[in-house]
């Protein structure tokens, strides 16, 4: 080979290498360039399937997209209300056994979900093994409620949502739950319902001092338990603008416990007990009891016959618990209270009600069972 050949080679060889080390740049560069897209992308994914929100405690909490909250945990009987309420099939369970009232009304399918327990007999070994996305917390908003969720959370390594569980700010909760959970239409519906409550009894609020009704609330086996003024328990006495005859401390618990003398004394216009849940006590029994007890007969609001057990199905319509059961309560006792300022055919308001709140039509005989405090 001579000397020109020997030039041309070393030039074509030059030109295959370099060809070939180009393309491997480009090969490389390609293939990093896919790598960086797809990490990006998988990013973003893993941001899409998160969120943070500000729950009703003004906590900041990071929690999955709605479509991927499959099962809340709720930590007392007021958030599994609020659940049933609004979504229903993410109820991971109840906090008891329900009864066969609560039973009459539920729906049949969501009779024998779990019972966790509830306070300080919560089954947190169930809870955790039963896997639920995130949990719910109801009550009132306070230092010792953000305390509560925070050490919840840490506990059970999924994250707890505080929910206000204030009457007056029903329609906020359900909203809110709506955005959390993923079922804004079902959830706008409750809350505008809420507000229509409180819009019709707005005008209670112009009742002259002296014509306002004088109530007792009673609650237990006697009635003898009350919820003061100012108790979280009497806040529905407060919406429908009567006054509340317990003028009490409030001390260290939830009610007082009163005695007989004390509620002669007081001589409420109209009585309006609870029973007993835990005795299967209704209402209605405890208002036939003070009706014909002989120890009360000099009672106003015995002569007059204004003693009134409160309906219970599927929950007491104004005390334990003081959820958003208590929203039918308000309609049902500014009307019985205050007939002449409240005008409303009161059984469609409560197959109303029970449609959209609970998911079942009400029969002429379940309401009329709802009414009577019998199944």
């Amino acid at each position: 080979m001579n000397k020109k050949h020997r030039h041309l080679l070393a030039l074509l060889l030059c030109f295959v290498m370099t060809v070939s080390l180009f393309a491997g740049y480009s090969e490389t560069k390609a293939a990093s360039e896919e790598t960086t897209q797809s990490e990006e992308q998988t990013e973003t994914q893993e941001t899409g399937e998160t969120r943070e929100i500000t729950d009703m405690a003004g906590r900041k909490v990071t929690v999955p997209a709605a479509e991927d909250i499959e099962s809340v945990f709720s930590t007392g009987p007021v958030a599994a209300i609020f659940m049933y309420m609004v979504a229903p099939d993410k109820l991971l369970g109840w906090n008891y056994e329900l009864n066969d009232v609560e039973k009459s009304i539920i729906l049949e399918k969501y009779h024998d979900l779990p019972n966790f327990g509830m306070g300080d007999a919560i089954n947190y070994e169930a809870v955790i093994a039963a896997n639920p996305t995130i949990a719910l917390n109801c009550g009132k908003i306070n230092d010792a409620m953000v305390s509560d969720c925070d050490a919840l959370s840490k506990s059970l390594g999924i994250p707890v949502i505080a929910v206000d569980n204030e009457l007056n700010n029903s329609a906020e909760a359900f909203r809110f739950m709506g955005e959390l959970l993923g079922v804004e239409d079902h959830a706008e519906e409750l809350a505008e319902y809420s507000e229509k409550i409180f819009t019709d009894i707005a005008s209670l609020a112009d009742i002259p001092e002296d014509e306002k009704v004088s109530v007792y609330f009673g609650n237990g086996e006697d009635s003898l338990e009350t919820a003061p003024r100012g108790s979280q328990h009497a806040q529905i006495l407060d919406a429908v603008n009567v006054t509340n005859v317990a003028d009490l401390e409030l001390g260290d618990g939830s009610r007082v416990q009163i005695s007989a003398e004390q509620l002669l004394a007081w001589n409420p216009d109209v009585i309006v007990v609870n029973g007993e849940p835990k005795a299967d006590k209704s209402g209605n029994s405890a208002a036939e009891d003070i009706l014909s007890n002989p120890d009360y007969a000099s009672l106003k609001a015995v002569q007059d016959n204004k003693v009134y057990g409160t309906p219970n199905a599927p929950f007491s319509w104004v005390d334990r618990p003081a959820g958003p059961n208590r929203l039918i309560g308000m309609r049902w006792l500014s009307a019985v209270v205050y007939p002449e300022y409240i005008k409303c055919d009161v059984n469609e308001e409560i197959r109303e009600f029970f449609n959209l709140f609970y998911h079942v039509d009400l029969s002429d005989e379940q309401l009329e069972n709802v009414l009577k405090g019998t199944l």
